[in-house]
This record gives C-alpha cells, sequence and structure tokens, in this order.
C-alpha cells in the first residue's frame, strides 16, 4: 500500500468538523486530528481533475437527498463515491481527499439546509 491511500478493512475516519483553516476528524487513533484546508482541498482538486470539485459535490449531495432509502454517510460512503467516480478502487483515495470531499459535502450541505 502507497502513502496516503486507505486500507477498506478498518481504516476510517469521523466526520469532519469544520474550522475556518482546518478539518478536524477522528481518526484511526480515535483522536482529533486536524488537516489544514487549503493543502487537503488543493490534493482534492488535483484528484479529481478535470472534474470541478463543486459539481462532485453537487451531484453527491444531490444524490443522497434523493436516495430511495437514505442512509447516513460514512466514510466508506464518502470513498466509495469517489472511487466510482475518478473509476479507481476506493483503497486507492487518498484518506486527505476523502476527508476534504467530506467537508465539503458538509458544507455544501449546510448551506442547502439554509437556503
Amino acid at each position: 500500500m502507497s502513502l496516503g491511500t486507505i486500507d477498506l478493512n478498518g481504516l476510517t475516519f469521523s466526520v469532519p468538523q469544520i474550522a475556518p483553516k482546518v478539518y478536524i476528524v477522528k481518526g484511526p487513533s480515535g483522536w482529533p486530528e486536524t488537516f489544514k484546508r487549503d493543502v487537503v482541498d488543493r490534493e482534492l482538486a488535483g484528484f479529481t481533475h478535470p472534474a470541478p470539485v463543486d459539481a462532485l459535490v453537487d451531484l453527491f449531495v444531490t444524490r443522497r437527498q434523493l436516495a430511495e432509502k437514505p442512509e447516513p454517510t460514512s466514510w466508506h460512503t464518502v470513498i466509495g463515491f469517489l472511487g466510482r467516480t475518478m473509476n479507481c478502487p476506493p483503497n486507492a483515495v487518498p484518506h486527505t481527499v476523502g476527508i476534504a470531499f467530506w467537508g465539503r459535502v458538509v458544507l455544501a450541505s449546510l448551506e442547502r439546509g439554509a437556503n
């Protein structure tokens, strides 16, 4: 396994808390970890290129809202979506990309709820 990839046999992250400059998640250790938003958001954009991140986030949020049997979003839901969308196995999605994407999903969901 290369650095920055996910082993689906147990490695998960919690839903990100959004701070002005960082995403805060609980990782495998159970302790809060911080990731600089500008750094991981750039990694996300590079991973999804040429697809625009905002369009992918919108697609993900819309699909979850329109699901017949809506389930809570989980780490595996996020990286599974990214893997299918980018035509790669979910364990090839870097954890930083998954965290950034989930953070953007949280923000988009909050924006939709505010409107």
